[in-house]
């Protein structure tokens, strides 16, 4: 074969082992089909519970976030202490909603339960976790408690083959509170 030739099979051969890479592993970027990640999952609720009523001597509406960037995924866990507006109201079912291309909302509704079963209003906590697509970056995640915006995170998650990194930054902003004893302190 002449120089011409191999040069010629040696080029072929290139592009087609570079072809199968890139249609294998799909765009480096992480996101749907990212490099061996496979496609990413669609946004979820992953997990929601909440904790018994208590009735504390004070109120602090502390939360917390944690955020795990997979090559697939993002999840975000969210914790929040939620004052009630009375003795008979309790945590309701929280939905999660894509707002946008790359912005969610969860929303945690406050509701009445029946019965006055408390000697006070009560707090309570819940948790959740939520899932959405790596592809979706950068993010943004608002969570509302009965359609009022409690907080807001934005996030840009990092994915490579050796794992994710994420930065997120937020802001809180704190409902009105529904009795005199209550001490907001912010996230």
């Amino acid at each position: 074969m002449s120089r011409r030739g191999l040069a010629v099979v040696a080029v072929a051969l290139a592009l087609f082992v570079t072809g199968s890479a890139v249609a294998l592993a799909g765009p480096v970027s992480g996101g749907p089909g990212g490099l061996f990640g496979g496609p990413s999952d669609p946004p979820a609720l992953l997990h929601f519970d909440t904790d018994g009523v208590r009735c504390p001597d004070e109120f602090a509406a502390n939360g917390s976030t944690s955020v795990a960037a997979g090559p697939r995924n993002t999840e975000i866990t969210y914790a929040r202490n939620v004052s009630l507006p009375g003795p008979s109201y309790a945590v309701g079912g929280p939905t999660f909603e894509r707002l946008n291309e790359s912005a969610y909302v969860l929303d945690v509704p406050i509701e009445e339960a029946g019965n006055a079963s408390r000697p006070c209003s009560g707090v309570v906590r819940y948790n959740g976790t939520m899932r959405i697509p790596a592809g979706d970056d950068p993010w943004t995640l608002i969570v509302k408690q009965d359609g009022e915006t409690v907080t807001t995170f934005s996030g840009d998650s990092d994915h490579s083959l050796l794992g994710g990194s994420t930065s997120v930054s937020g802001s809180v902003s704190a409902p009105a509170q529904t009795n005199g004893s209550a001490n907001a302190s912010g996230n």
